[in-house]
């Protein structure tokens, strides 16, 4: 039976987290964009800029952004284009390379880490705003009143539709372009000019090799789901220039300008930056816009990921997507109790080891596998595998060779370069031979040993 959802009515359909989005429900290519700009020209992006300001030389801090910004837009584009030709969410993409029943394992990673982002970005901009209001934690009623009431803002755009998400995104970005030249502008002002900067640039505390696995890991969870936003567009081209725009420049200035402020000031958080130059209060509202559009769109793909297939379904689609979302909010309120800001660094290299199997596995299956493409493109829409066992390996082998290589090359890319080759040679094997790996390893197991020969009767030489 196909696993495509058949709905009672369009309002039970919202925005088809389980099914295909129709050609009726895309948008134009610039509220698309600006959805994508929303998601990148935000805090994130200068929180990132700012780690990678405040450990490298201004030279290897350049050096690592550039390479960010054409391994993010390779990746973005990559999966993106997928999800702009077939119409699927990334939840019900991944079915494909790991199984009806094995999508389990990559919607629950990459839901939970979604959630722990916006944690991340609740944490650091409710510590701004009671930083600006003046109240601590022993005033436990307005803290986390506060952030209850952040957490309930930042929710509603998403707990509605994408559309809602660009209405919040059309203020959010014009904002953060703001704030972006603010930050190059009062770095420059306070550093005495980029020769300045750059000549007292602190010394090299970290690898960038390490440096750039975080930066490039930063938004390699979001690359990796980004069918979510990319299945709006009207075809796959306009998908590949939007991410380009996206990824390949803005991201790339946004990590510059947050660089030069963490050189300039010695701070990392982009909340402290615009306090070193005075200008915190002027630029909170919009700081608090990119925050909201990013801790919007987190939550809302990430809600995505566990209201898809093989998760039962309640009432119709839309009210399920609903129903997991508010639950994906309570857990990242959980989550925000315990602060995993506090080690943001560590977990964005984190987030590169588990994500990037699931992202190259995924890129495999599509673009080098031809005959594949009907499984994505045709009607039924029906994945050919229950669990597949070769994506289930690549993502294991991927991640342990990803954490235990980090004193060797770039351990992001070791962990994909692995993961990459053993799904590929494992599925072309299988493909071949006009199988899948699942079959091969159910056949494996199920295969009828011969009864032994007993000895006492004469062997039959036809044997």
């Amino acid at each position: 039976m196909s696993q495509e959802h058949i709905s009672t009515g369009p309002a039970d359909r919202g925005d088809e987290v389980r099914s295909r989005l129709p050609e009726s429900k895309r948008l134009g290519f610039w509220s698309n964009t600006f959805i994508l700009w929303g998601l990148v020209l935000t805090v994130s992006s200068l929180l990132v800029g700012g780690l990678v300001g405040s450990q490298l030389s201004f030279k290897e801090a350049m050096l690592v952004i550039a390479m960010a910004g054409v391994f993010n837009s390779v990746i973005a584009i990559l999966i993106g284009i997928i999800g702009a030709r077939t119409g699927y969410t990334s939840a019900m993409l991944f079915r494909y390379s790991y199984g009806n029943w094995g999508v389990v394992l990559p919607n629950f990673i990459l839901s939970i880490t979604t959630v722990v982002w916006f944690a991340v970005i609740l944490n650091l901009t409710r510590d701004a705003t009671v930083g600006i209001m003046v109240i601590t934690q022993e005033s436990a009623f307005a803290y986390w009143g506060i952030t209850f009431l952040m957490a309930v803002v930042f929710l509603v755009p998403a707990y509605k539709t994408m559309k809602w998400i660009a209405y919040v995104d059309y203020l959010a970005v014009p904002a953060i372009v703001i704030i972006l030249i603010i930050t190059i502008w009062g770095a420059l002002d306070i550093g005495g000019g980029l020769k300045a900067i750059i000549a007292r640039a602190p010394l090299q505390s970290a690898s960038a090799l390490v440096v750039f696995t975080s930066a490039a890991g930063g938004w390699l969870h979001a690359n990796t789901v980004i069918s979510d936003f990319t299945r709006f567009y009207k075809n796959g081209k306009q998908a590949a220039i939007g991410l380009f725009l996206t990824y390949g420049v803005l991201m790339v200035l946004q990590y510059v300008g947050a660089t030069l402020g963490a050189l300039a000031t010695g701070e990392w958080n982009i909340f402290l930056i615009m306090d070193r130059f005075g200008l915190l209060h002027v630029s909170f509202f919009a700081i608090f816009l990119g925050s909201w559009s990013t801790a919007m769109a987190a939550i809302y793909f990430g809600a995505n990921m566990m209201a898809a297939p093989p998760i039962p379904e309640y009432k119709n689609e839309e009210t399920n997507r609903k129903l997991v979302l508010l639950i994906s909010w309570a857990l990242a309120l959980f989550f925000s109790w315990y602060g995993p800001d506090q080690i943001f660094n560590f977990f964005l290299q984190f987030l590169s080891w588990l994500i990037g199997p699931i992202a190259v596995t995924v890129m495999i299956d599509y673009w080098l596998f031809p005959e594949r493409k009907i499984l994505y493109e045709g009607k039924d829409g029906s994945p050919d595998m229950k669990i597949n066992p070769a994506a289930f390996l690549a993502w294991i082998t991927g991640f342990l060779i990803g954490y235990f290589s980090q004193r060797f090359f770039i351990s992001l890319i070791n962990g994909m370069v692995v993961a990459g080759f053993i799904y590929y040679g494992w599925m072309r094997i299988a493909l071949n031979r006009k199988t899948t790996p699942e079959s091969q390893l159910r056949n494996l197991f199920t295969k009828k040993i011969p009864d032994p020969v007993s000895l006492e009767e004469p062997l039959n030489p036809q044997h």
